[in-house]
């Protein structure tokens, strides 16, 4: 009989782990999430938050926008001030070299989004890269994916890095302005603004990146982008929080990729649409194939900005960057089974 109870009491103390594991509390509930400016790629975190996916979640997460770009955006996550930070992919690479740890939990683009394109005024003059020769070219920040896909760009085109001036002229509405005002010649940038500068017939892509056909134009294969990353000690400590920030990211994720069009533009945070409505549906409407349905990222496709990177920087190439190291699809495999 004491045996038997013995057996009831070890059964019952099984269940209650095993409960208690599946009930565990995020070690940190309140979260700064870092972004590096409000351009559509990034859109998801604000979402989510505005739907409440984070709290469902037991998490209190702070969006900070640096709206300088993702360089800073990086630099806040490296320094502490933030606790993870939605920015671009090859960031993760580029630490690395560094001997910095940061990786990628869960993918919000497959595709960039992004567009390099010249004024209207110059169009007839400079159809390809190689048009770009002593001409002024627009990035958000020294050191951002702007910064990074433009050199690239420029080196593919056959140009050095001497050939083309680039200024910094921040991210969104400035370098729409800065192009406006013939103040530089071309500019690399992404949705809303591509959508407004088309309409005002302001500036001619050389590449479109919106598609996988622009991407593969332009770096040769699909470019994943913009990504949740964070420290790896982060990511060791706290399991159950970053749990939890993905299973929230791949309900927005969902909720966008069987929205309507009306909805989304209803729904999108003010500061990634415009104000005429009209502008905005267009705008998703050319956009919405850039959001991951999984946010699991392609082992095959993280090549991609390894080699985007490796051909223009010698510490990248010759720093034998794992990628194995530089993102983990866990979180999102298992998010999907949590959220069946």
């Amino acid at each position: 009989m004491r045996a038997l109870m013995r057996v009831i009491l070890s059964v019952a103390a099984i269940g209650l782990g095993l409960s208690s594991a599946c009930a565990a509390e995020p070690e940190k509930a309140t979260l700064k999430i870092a972004v590096g400016s409000q351009i559509l790629n990034y859109m998801p975190l604000e979402l989510g938050v505005k739907l409440g996916n984070f709290k469902e979640e037991g998490l209190d997460v702070t969006v900070e926008n640096f709206q300088a770009g993702g360089s800073k955006a990086l630099q806040a996550l490296i320094g502490g001030s933030v606790d993870g930070t939605v920015g671009f992919y090859d960031h993760t690479i580029q630490m690395q070299a560094q001997g910095k740890a940061i990786s990628c939990v869960f993918l919000l683009n497959d595709i960039p989004g992004v567009l390099l394109g010249v004024r209207s005024d110059l169009a007839d003059k400079v159809k390809t890269g190689a048009g770009l020769k002593g001409l002024k070219l627009g990035i958000t920040a020294p050191g951002s994916s702007t910064d990074t896909m433009a050199r690239y760009y420029i080196k593919k085109s056959g140009l050095g890095p001497r050939d083309v001036n680039i200024i910094a002229v921040g991210s969104g509405a400035p370098g729409m302005v800065a192009l406006e005002a013939k103040n530089i010649d071309a500019l690399v940038y992404f949705d809303p603004i591509a959508t407004l500068l088309a309409r005002k017939n302001a500036a001619k892509p050389l590449f479109d990146a919106r598609t996988v056909e622009g991407s593969q134009v332009a770096f040769g294969g699909v470019y994943p982008t913009a990504c949740l990353y964070l420290q790896q000690s982060f990511i060791d400590k706290n399991p159950e929080t970053v749990q939890r920030l993905v299973n929230a990211l791949l309900k927005t994720h969902r909720w966008i990729n069987s929205a309507s069009t009306e909805q989304l533009v209803d729904a999108v945070p003010a500061g990634y649409k415009t104000d005429n409505r009209e502008v905005n549906m267009e705008i998703l409407k050319a956009s919405k194939a850039l959001f991951s349905q999984t946010g699991l990222m392609d082992a095959e496709a993280a090549k991609v900005p390894l080699a985007v990177l490796s051909d223009f920087d010698p510490k990248i190439a010759a720093a034998n960057i794992d990628l194995g190291k530089t993102f983990t699809n866990r979180f999102s495999e298992h998010a999907a089974k949590l959220l069946k």
